[in-house]
């Protein structure tokens, strides 16, 4: 918290010029920091980004976020407040961006209970919905999912390969787990034509138990984080949010389950296309390709540790290894 607390005195003043504010507890997210803001008896959060310092991809963010508000959503989600000067937008002289939103109650949901599921898929089918109606007047700065060389800066898909067929010493463990994650990497090159071809929309792109909160009845109440917004396959969305179903260590019965439950609230609200059925494996395995990218590069960066990367490799092998023994089934229930 102390490294945060100098540019926090820079940053909260332009909000609020006159007002006496305090910085209160409350959790901070994987990729972003963010800080519990209490003044006049209002909480806020304040985002400091540090995935990158890329105003563009942020302005388009809190553009998507305020066109969004004027929709009739049934959940809430982040409002960028203003600074006295109008913007949504603040820079710090480290040249961090931040961005201030009005507090949003709820908890994350565990996405255990059969109900709850269904509610995140009902939601999820709504903002979809929503997004569909959403024009932004600027270009999305964030490539869709099966742009895999634009994942991250650091990470081309050459430099992937090399990683993955010799690896480093430190990884030297996970030859087998790099291996899946390699050959998946190359045969899904050949079906990037194919996904070219469906239904393309603006889209969450990150739509997790984290990125949600649950209000006492225990339906899903906001959707949180949208950073990564942009335009992707529309089914991209429920690829998202279906592959954290996938546990290796839980019951197959259990993941049919719950991947039934959530697809029953989104089919609610919208109705997939036979191709986008037939691409959810592909894409559940993209997700988890793209995530181990995401935090391959920043490892490189020397924002994350080893030991996170190799939780991501051993996640994202695990899941493109399950959707191959099971994309029949997977199919047949989705078809359902």
């Amino acid at each position: 918290m102390k490294k945060n607390l100098s540019f926090i005195e820079e940053i909260v003043p332009l909000y609020f010029p006159m007002d006496n504010w305090e910085i209160v507890p409350g959790p901070s997210g994987e990729n972003n920091t963010t800080i519990f803001i209490l003044t006049n008896n209002e909480q806020y959060v304040l985002r400091i980004y540090e995935t990158h310092q890329d105003e563009n991809k942020v302005n388009y963010e809190h553009a998507v976020l305020l066109a969004l508000k004027e929709r009739p959503l049934s959940f809430s989600i982040p409002v960028p407040m203003r600074t006295k000067d109008g913007q949504t937008i603040v820079k710090t002289e480290s040249g961090l961006l931040a961005g201030l939103f009005r507090f949003v109650d709820g908890m994350n949901p565990a996405l255990e209970d059969l109900d709850q599921i269904y509610s995140f898929g009902n939601v999820t089918g709504q903002l979809t919905a929503e997004l569909a109606e959403v024009s932004i007047n600027q270009l999305p700065v964030y490539k869709p999912y099966y742009d895999m060389d634009s994942t991250h800066p650091r990470c081309s898909l050459d430099q992937i390969k090399d990683f993955s067929l010799t690896p480093p010493g430190d990884f030297v463990e996970l030859t087998q787990e790099l291996l899946i994650i390699y050959k998946q990497l190359v045969s899904f090159q050949d079906r990037v034509p194919f996904l070219k071809r469906l239904p393309h929309q603006l889209v969450h792109g990150d739509l997790n138990a984290s990125n949600i909160l649950s209000g006492g009845d225990e339906k899903i109440s906001a959707i949180l984080d949208f950073e990564f917004v942009t335009h992707d396959l529309r089914v991209m969305e429920v690829a998202v949010s279906v592959s954290d179903f996938i546990d290796d260590e839980e019951d197959e019965t259990i993941i049919f389950k719950k991947i039934t439950a959530f697809l029953t609230g989104y089919g609610s609200r919208i109705q997939l296309t036979e191709g986008e059925i037939h691409a959810l494996p592909l894409l559940i395995q993209l997700r988890s390709l793209d995530v181990f990218i995401h935090f391959l590069g920043r490892y490189w960066d020397g924002v994350d540790s080893i030991d996170t990367v190799k939780r991501y490799i051993r996640k994202a092998a695990q899941r493109v290894s399950w959707i191959l023994i099971h994309q029949d089934k997977f199919i047949k229930f989705c078809e359902k």
